[in-house]
C-alpha cells in the first residue's frame, strides 16, 4: 500500500467528510480528535486543519490549528517581505492530541515519511513554530521530533480491575463522603442523549458565577448541542439527584477504551452532602460498564494543589506525566519575531519574563501563561471551594484558547 500524506481543511466540506471518515474508522475514535469537537474550542484566529498518513496498513491522525502571527509584529521583525504574505504557528486543539496513529506496521517509516512531508508542508506555508498538547498514551502517539516539556501530573484510574477493587482502592476520604452521599439521599442519573442539558447549563453557570470565571467558559447551550451532535454515543451526563433537583454533574466524552472527565459544576447549596464524590465514582463504574479500560480524571493548576489531590483520591496509584511539544521550524524568524516582541515589550515599560515557559515565546506575555491541559469544577476538594473555575490540565487549554 503506497503511502499517502494529506493535510485537510476543517472548514472546507470536503475535507471535513474525509476527516470525519477516518476518524470513524479509527481504533479509538478519539474524542478530541473529532473536528467539530476541535472546531467548538477553537483559539482566536486559528482555521482547523489535520494532517493525515496512511502508511503500511495504518494511519495517522493529526489536528492542529493554523495561527497566523501578528502583523505589526511580523513587520518589525522585518518577516512580511515585499507580497505581504504573512505567518504563521501552529497550536493543537483543546485536550490531548499530537499525532495519533493506529494499526500501523511500520511505526518507524511511518515516523520519517510524516515528519518529512510535514516539515516541507510547513516551510511551504511560513510556519514558524508548533505547540503541540499530547496524549497521556504514549503507544498512541509518533516518536516526536522538537522538545518535549513535562507539565502537570495527570490522574488516570485503571479500570480494568474487579468492581470491588475500583470501589475500593480509593482514599478513605472519598468512600467517607461517598457514604455521607448516601445518606443524605444522593441519587445517580445517568443521561446519554443532553434530554437534561439545560439542568447542566444551569449547574455549570452557577459554578462559573460563583468562580467568577472570564466569559469564553460561561459555555451555552448550543455548545453543548454540537458536543451532542459530533459525538452521539460517546458523551454523558453523570448528576447527582437529591430532594427533586439535580444538583452536580460531571460531563465525560469518551473514545472505544478511555473516559476523559471534561466539565462539571456543583451547586454550592448541595455540598453538604459531598455530590461529587458520588458522582465520580459511579462515573468510573458506569464507564468500566460500557467496556472502557481508563478515566482520566486530569491534574491540577499546580502541583500538589487542592484539585490535583481531591482527583488523586480517586486514583490514588494513577499518576500519569503530562507533556507537551513545542517544534521551532524556522529558527531565524523564530529568533527576529522573539528580539521584535522583547523591544515591543521594552517601548511600553516591560519587561520580557525570561523564566515564563510559554511558547511560543515572541507570543509571551501577549496571551494567557498556562499551555497545559479541560476545565473543572465539580465543587472539588470535599465539596469546597478550589482556587480556579478551571483548574486542571484541560482548563489550561481552554485559558489559551480564549486568547
Amino acid at each position: 500500500m503506497r503511502a499517502t500524506w494529506t493535510v485537510w481543511d476543517g472548514e472546507a466540506a470536503a475535507d471535513r467528510k474525509q476527516w470525519i471518515d477516518l476518524w470513524s474508522d479509527s481504533a479509538e475514535r478519539h474524542p478530541f480528535a473529532h473536528p467539530d469537537v476541535c472546531a467548538a474550542l477553537r483559539p482566536k484566529g486559528g482555521r482547523l486543519m489535520a494532517a493525515s498518513l496512511s502508511h503500511t496498513g495504518g494511519h495517522v491522525l493529526y489536528p492542529f490549528f493554523l495561527r497566523e502571527i501578528d502583523g505589526d509584529l511580523a513587520r518589525a521583525a522585518g518577516l512580511t517581505g515585499d507580497d505581504g504574505a504573512p505567518l504563521y504557528d501552529l497550536v493543537s486543539p483543546y485536550g490531548y492530541g499530537g499525532p495519533m496513529h493506529w494499526c500501523i506496521g511500520d511505526v518507524a517509516a511511518a515516523t520519517v515519511k510524516f515528519e518529512a512531508d510535514f516539515a516541507v508542508w510547513a516551510e511551504q506555508n511560513r510556519v514558524v513554530s508548533e505547540f503541540a498538547r499530547l496524549s497521556l498514551f504514549e503507544e498512541s502517539l509518533l516518536p516526536f521530533a522538537g522538545h518535549t516539556r513535562k507539565r502537570q501530573t495527570n490522574l488516570v484510574r485503571d479500570l480494568e480491575v474487579t468492581s470491588e477493587e475500583l470501589s475500593q482502592a480509593v482514599a478513605s476520604k472519598v468512600r467517607s463522603n461517598v457514604r455521607r452521599a448516601h445518606r443524605e439521599g444522593v441519587t445517580i442519573v445517568v443521561d446519554t442523549d443532553g434530554r437534561y442539558v439545560d439542568d447542566f447549563v444551569r449547574i455549570y453557570s452557577e459554578t462559573m458565577e460563583r468562580r467568577d470565571s472570564v466569559d469564553w467558559y460561561r459555555f451555552k447551550r448550543p455548545f453543548f448541542e454540537s458536543l451532542h451532535t459530533a459525538l452521539p454515543g460517546q458523551f454523558a451526563y453523570v448528576y447527582a439527584h437529591l430532594d427533586g433537583l439535580l444538583v452536580s454533574s460531571d460531563l465525560l466524552l469518551f473514545g472505544r477504551e478511555v473516559g476523559y472527565y471534561f466539565l462539571g459544576g456543583t451547586e454550592a447549596a448541595a455540598f453538604r452532602a459531598r455530590p461529587n464524590d458520588l458522582v465520580k465514582m459511579e462515573s468510573m463504574k458506569w464507564l468500566k460498564e460500557r467496556g472502557c479500560k481508563k478515566y482520566v480524571l486530569g491534574g491540577g493548576v499546580t502541583a500538589e494543589d487542592s484539585l490535583e489531590r481531591y482527583k488523586r483520591g480517586f486514583a490514588p496509584t494513577g499518576q500519569v506525566d503530562y507533556f507537551t511539544r513545542e517544534r521551532i521550524f524556522s529558527a531565524a524568524r523564530y529568533d527576529r519575531l522573539l528580539a521584535a516582541h522583547r523591544l515591543r515589550l521594552s517601548a511600553v515599560g516591560r519587561e520580557f519574563d525570561e523564566t515564563g515557559d510559554y511558547f511560543p515565546a515572541y507570543r509571551r506575555e501577549t496571551e494567557p501563561t498556562s499551555q497545559t491541559r479541560g476545565a473543572d469544577d465539580s465543587g472539588a476538594s470535599s465539596e469546597s471551594e478550589t482556587p480556579n473555575a478551571h483548574a486542571d490540565g484541560f482548563s489550561r487549554s481552554l485559558q489559551e484558547a480564549a486568547s
